[in-house]
């Protein structure tokens, strides 16, 4: 009884705080998301990669075994989910993006950060940063068929994470006001995230439940194999193995729905349909998760 009342209390925050987006978007106020995304990728992410791997102590070497965990999860889903598509004979431009990408910012960092506090963040961003990469390259040259890295080589985050592990590496001290402004622009993304979330979410019109049923419990069959496999393979233990585990069985990422709206827009309601409902079984299924299996 006790595990699941404090399930509770890391899941309910990240809910009600979604819910404000949600009740803002409903109330037909205007949220310039694009501009939230810019503040976030350029001062909110890189002021919490500083903020947290350089304002307390940090193993190097586990930093960077959460990195390469990270990187194979995205590896493996995209491998997975072509496979799938590929034996469900489903199209790949359209499901493929969607199907391999988490939501391992808006709900995962925030779901981490709560659960196991520091580390939580600071293992949980290796995800949110290798993300990005996949997210600017993979999923919308898969989806278009046109592959560029402009979007990751002008991103401040690879060079934040760049920066930082050089001034660990060669152990440099900031000054503690440079690390205290630092940590609290650091404090920004993740409530803007979890708003953007859920104004997001109000804004979407889907169609197609039966398949965004199905392929959401795809997804997530897909997302503890691969927890599985990594959690083995890697021999995490203790907040690592959580923290891998919690972002493998993220919901889809709501960001994907920025590629189909572009560059298929004739299947984008098909596939905010998949988002929100594999969101919407995030709710059900993440309890179950952190009281059972971490």
């Amino acid at each position: 009884m006790l595990l699941f009342q404090n399930v509770i209390q890391v899941i309910t925050p990240v809910l009600l705080a979604a819910s404000a987006g949600y009740l803002f978007a409903k109330c037909k106020q205007p949220l310039d998301i694009k501009m939230i995304a810019k503040l976030m990728a350029n001062i909110g992410y890189p002021a919490l990669i500083l903020a947290h791997m350089l304002g307390q102590d940090v193993e190097l070497n586990k930093l960077l075994q959460m990195i390469l965990a990270a990187f194979l999860m995205f590896v493996l889903f995209a491998l997975f989910v072509y496979l799938f598509l590929r034996i469900a004979k489903q199209s790949l431009p359209t499901y493929f993006s969607c199907l391999s990408m988490n939501n391992v910012g808006n709900i995962g960092l925030a779901i981490c950060a709560l659960a196991f506090g520091h580390d939580g963040i600071l293992y949980g961003v290796t995800f949110v940063i290798i993300g990005m990469i996949f997210m600017f390259i993979v999923t919308p040259g898969v989806t278009s068929g046109k592959w560029s890295l402009k979007e990751v080589l002008i991103s401040p985050a690879i060079y934040t994470v760049i920066l930082a592990l050089c001034i660990l590496a060669f152990q440099i001290h900031l000054p503690k006001p440079v690390i205290s402004a630092l940590q609290i622009l650091g404090g920004m993304p993740i409530p803007l995230m979890l708003i953007t979330l859920g104004y997001s979410l109000a804004q979407i019109k889907f169609s197609n439940i039966k398949m965004g049923i199905i392929f959401s419990l795809v997804h997530l069959v897909i997302g503890a194999l691969i927890a599985v496999i990594l959690s083995q393979l890697l021999g995490f233990s203790g907040n690592m193995r959580g923290i891998l585990i919690i972002q493998c069985m993220m919901p889809t990422a709501i960001n994907t729905y920025l590629w189909i709206s572009i560059y298929r827009p004739q299947d984008a309601a098909q596939i905010s349909g998949i988002i929100f409902i594999s969101t919407l079984l995030s709710i059900f299924t993440l309890p179950l998760v952190l009281t059972y299996w971490i």
